[in-house]
Order: C-alpha cells, then structure tokens, then sequence
C-alpha cells in the first residue's frame, strides 16, 4: 500500500515541491488544509445531538383499526372500518356511518341528530395531515411534532375561512409512537385549543390504536337501508 502511494505522481510531485525552499512553504498550507478538512469531517462523523430534528416521512393511510380515547371525560372504545366507526361512550354503544350517528339498541339503529363526534374525528389521517411538510424532534424513541393551532383547527373543525390570525400564535403538541415503524398510540397536548375555545377540557388526549379488520359497517348499513 505504501510502495503505490510512493508511486504515485501527485505524491512524486508533492515530494518536489517540499524539496524546493521556494515552494515548500505553499505545499505546508496545502498539508494543513488537508489536515483540517479531515479533522473536521471526522468530528461530524462521530457527534450525535441529544435531539435530531428529522424531516417528515410518507404517511400510510390508516382506515381500519381498533382505538381508545383518552382524556377527561373518559374512556371511549371502538373501531373504525373504511371511515365509519362503531363506538361506545357512556355505556352506550353508537354507528358512524359518515353522515350520521346512531344509537344501537336492540339490534336497532335510531338517529341521533347534532350529534357532536369530538376527538373521535383526530383520526390517524387527520393527524397524517396535521404533520405534512412538518419537521419532528427524536426524544427517547418518541416523535414530537409543534403543530400550528391554526393548521389543528382548519383540520379539526373542518372550518377554513374563519379568521385565525390570534391562532397563529399557538401551537399544540403532538407525540407519536411506533413500535417497529407502527403507530401504536398519539398523544396530543390541546390546552391551547381548549384555552383558545375558552372550552373548560383538560389538555391530554391519548389515542391508542390497534389492529382491526372487521367490516361491521356491512351490518349496520342494511338495517338503515344504506348510506343516509
């Protein structure tokens, strides 16, 4: 390795510029930029911050999944197939069908208008789109996203021409888990949505997800004679 590195040219030229007082300073600048410019490169190598801000990455739909909520208010189990939901809450069981919520009862479906689906719409993809073209801090495996208010409630409240330039000054925080590359659970900090909405919430909501196939919207959907 040694005897090629004698051989080359540029080293055999190296060598002669050194052998010449006149040149032998030019060629020490040159061994020392070389010197520096490895020195600093080997410096990046090995540093590793305590928080990586990484970019975003591709987003995989997600429309059939088992879930809990969390917050406040309580506990609320269901499923979601295709964009419907089938949940309970306070001890009653419900059907999303898209358009409407209903109450199951008795192998009955009955209408239950202004119906309010609160945090069962921060769906994965909604938190898919809460997080587009956004940057994340890496804390202890954890995936930390600052969300703008005003981006949340565009998404949330489905209302994009009210003014939010007050909101613009708030953010929320979104945390994000995975296990080998899958989300198991959210969490999101909305005190400033609820401070914001002068809404008496607390700011915690916890979103677990789980595998879920099962297409029970078929079932519901006949008894109410299709999409209505």
């Amino acid at each position: 390795m040694f005897k090629k590195i004698k051989d080359n040219k540029y080293y055999q030229k190296f060598k002669e510029m050194r052998a010449d007082p006149k040149l032998k300073p030019i060629t020490s600048l040159i061994f020392w930029f070389i010197f520096l410019v490895v020195l600093v490169l080997f410096v990046r190598s090995i540093s590793s911050p305590s928080k990586v801000v990484k970019t975003d990455e591709v987003k995989q739909e997600l429309s059939n999944f088992k879930f809990t909520y969390t917050n406040n208010s309580g506990v609320i189990f269901g499923e979601s197939y295709n964009d419907k939901l089938e949940f309970i809450y306070n001890n009653s069981r419900y059907y999303y069908n898209g358009k409407k919520v209903y109450l199951i009862s008795n192998q009955s479906l009955q209408v239950i208008p202004n119906f309010d689906l609160g945090v069962l719409k921060i769906t994965p993809n909604l938190i898919d789109n809460l997080t587009s073209n956004l940057t994340y801090n890496m804390s202890n495996g954890v995936k930390q996203y600052i969300v703008p208010l005003s981006r949340f409630i565009n998404l949330y409240e489905y209302d994009t021409e009210v003014d939010l330039s007050l909101a613009n000054n708030y953010n929320i925080i979104l945390e994000v888990y995975e296990n080998n590359s899958k989300v198991y659970m959210y969490k999101l900090d909305l005190s400033n949505y609820y401070t914001f909405r002068g809404l008496n919430n607390s700011g915690i909501l916890t979103i677990d997800i789980y595998d879920g196939q099962s297409d029970f919207s078929n079932f519901y959907d006949k008894i109410i004679g299709g999409v209505v």
